[in-house]
Parts: structure tokens; sequence; C-alpha cells
């Protein structure tokens, strides 16, 4: 079956440099037939002149213009995140009751620097909590953590015991975490619906 171009592309795929899919399904087979039967013949920009019109070919370098750019602001955000992440993990070391060893709980035979340092390691290396109730939990976990509480969410105190008794510090655990390559959490990550 031949199909005409649009700007070098068969008409039958006009959506998909876009970004686009097929829609799924019986009904969806129906719509990608009659979205092969019809081609676009220019977009029209919503705000300023309404007669300037856009080739696919400038929709498709827009698009990539937009992603380029939001990679940039994600890698920039990711940045000034671990910048950030990383004064929270040094602060547990600098806190007067740093070398006070916990004597309750679930954190009970660390230093509260060593268990506080734990706790922000595992949450933003080893993040939980992501649908309700566990977001509820983090939220409020992390919220402790910065007030200077130690939360007993997600079995952390038990995980940062497993890695303790292999000898790692909280210190070694984050530098081994760096040196893989791996990124703290981001919450933009996290996909709803």
């Amino acid at each position: 079956m031949a199909f005409e171009t649009i700007s070098r592309r068969p008409v039958g795929e006009w959506w998909e440099p876009l970004g686009l899919r097929g829609p799924l399904g019986l009904r969806g087979a129906a719509a990608e037939q009659v979205l092969r039967g019809h081609r676009p013949v220019g977009f029209a920009p919503v705000t300023g002149d309404a007669d300037a019109m856009l080739s696919l070919d400038q929709v498709i370098g827009l698009i990539e213009i937009a992603e380029r750019e939001a990679e940039q602001e994600q890698q920039r955000a990711a940045t000034d995140r671990r910048v950030v992440d990383e004064a929270a993990f040094e602060a547990a070391f600098e806190v007067p009751s740093a070398d006070a060893v916990v004597e309750d709980g679930r954190w009970a035979g660390f230093t509260r620097g060593d268990a506080t340092a734990w706790c922000w390691n595992l949450f933003q290396y080893e993040p939980h909590g992501f649908v309700h109730p566990g977001s509820q939990v983090r939220a409020e976990g992390l919220v402790k953590l910065r007030a200077g509480d130690l939360p007993e969410a997600f079995g952390y105190p038990e995980r940062a015991r497993e890695l303790a008794k292999t000898g790692m510090t909280p210190r070694q655990y984050r530098r081994h975490r760096e040196a893989l390559g791996a990124r703290t959490f981001d919450p933009a990550d996290v996909r709803h619906g």
C-alpha cells in the first residue's frame, strides 16, 4: 500500500513523530483508519497570529526544543536537589546530640547522627510510599526527619541495621550509591493515574 507523504513522512504515521500512538482496541482501529484517511494541512497557534500556520515539521521541531528544555530543567533540578539532600545528610553529623546513642525504639543502638544519616539515605535512595496510605506515611516521616526526629517508617531502621552489619557506614553507603550513578528520589518521577 502506497502512502502520500507529508514532509517526508507516510500519511498513516503522521501522528507518531508527535509522540502519539494510535488508539487501541476495535474502536481504536476504526479511529486509526479515519486518521490514516485524513492528514493535517497545518497547525494554527493558539495565541498570536491566527493566520500563521505551522507545518508538521515545524511542530515537531517545537516539540523537540520543548523536550530538550524540559530535560535541561530536570537536570538542573536534580543538581539542586542533590545539593540540598547532601546538606541535610551532612547536617545529621553536626547536631550537638549526634554522638548520643538512641536508647528507645527501632533505632536503639545507633548514634543519633548515624540514625539520622541512615534515614536521609534511605528516604533519598530507597524510597517507598508512593500511593496512599504510604504517601502519607512518607510525608509525615519526612516532616519528622526535618524536625530532628527519627521516623520508623518502611522498615528503614531494620534496613539500616542490615547495612551496618556489613560494616557499611552511612557515608560509605552514600558514596557507593553515588559511584553507581544512583539519583536521589525525585517526587516528579512518581506517576499518578
